[in-house]
């Protein structure tokens, strides 16, 4: 786990909706505003819409070959 997370919580709440379920993520309690913190945002977006794409077609786009974010 990166040092920049410890104390920071990950949390999914899956709320149905009409014939859908809509997925609400947070990642919350940083101690700061950080570009990591935009980085790990941005990542987990990719992942969001990876595993979309796994239920909607059958295909994801998982680790290593999501789309790579440089952060540096």
């Amino acid at each position: 786990m990166p040092e920049a997370w410890v104390g920071t919580e990950v949390s999914f709440d899956l709320i149905p909706r009409d014939n859908q379920v809509m997925v609400r993520f947070r990642h919350a309690n940083w101690e700061e505003a950080t570009d990591f913190m935009a980085h790990c945002t941005t990542k987990w977006a990719v992942f969001l819409l990876s595993l979309k794409a796994l239920i909607e077609t059958g295909t994801g786009q998982p680790f290593p070959d999501d789309i790579h974010i440089d952060h540096s």
